[in-house]
């Protein structure tokens, strides 16, 4: 929406913007077509799995998905990252972050002491990581890959 004020003989114009609406939530099933944008990691039925057992948070612009946060229990027993996703329009303004730092909270409120995630040696995402305070603990070479994977760990409380 355009505002034009006048004032004596200056025009003001002020664009004002479509409000946009950020919301992080866990995914439904109805959001599978557009989750499968960004993550092809894993088959859609186990994808579908995740959704289903609420192990999979989206980010939304209005009602457009442009970020996934999927995770899992490490031993049964620890939450561990599998994959965050950022669209590449949203990056660099704090959604990564603040992804992160919803799914922490309601680690934290369902009782977990820790987090844990991994990132390949040779990926930036490692420094993002650290400054969220993760610490390494530790490495590893999987088959086929040419750099360590590197696990870290966080505490939640």
């Amino acid at each position: 929406m355009n505002l034009q004020i006048t004032i004596g003989h200056a025009i003001i114009r002020k664009i004002v913007r479509e409000i946009v609406t950020m919301e992080i939530r866990f995914a439904t099933a109805a959001d599978l077509p557009q989750i499968l944008k960004y993550d092809r990691h894993i088959q859609k039925p186990v994808l579908a799995d995740c959704v289903q057992r609420s192990l999979l948070d989206v980010l939304c612009d209005n009602s457009k998905i442009v970020g996934v946060l999927r995770y899992n229990l490490f031993w049964q027993s620890i939450p561990f990252l599998d994959l965050i996703f950022i669209d590449k329009a949203y990056r660099g303004q704090g959604w990564g972050s603040k992804m992160m730092a919803h799914w922490e909270g309601n680690m934290a409120r369902m009782g977990y002491d820790y987090a844990m995630l991994s990132t390949q040696e040779d990926e930036t995402a490692k420094v993002f990581y650290e400054k969220l305070g993760y610490r390494r603990i530790g490495a590893f070479l999987p088959p086929e890959q040419e750099a360590d994977e590197i696990m870290y760990l966080k505490e939640l409380k």
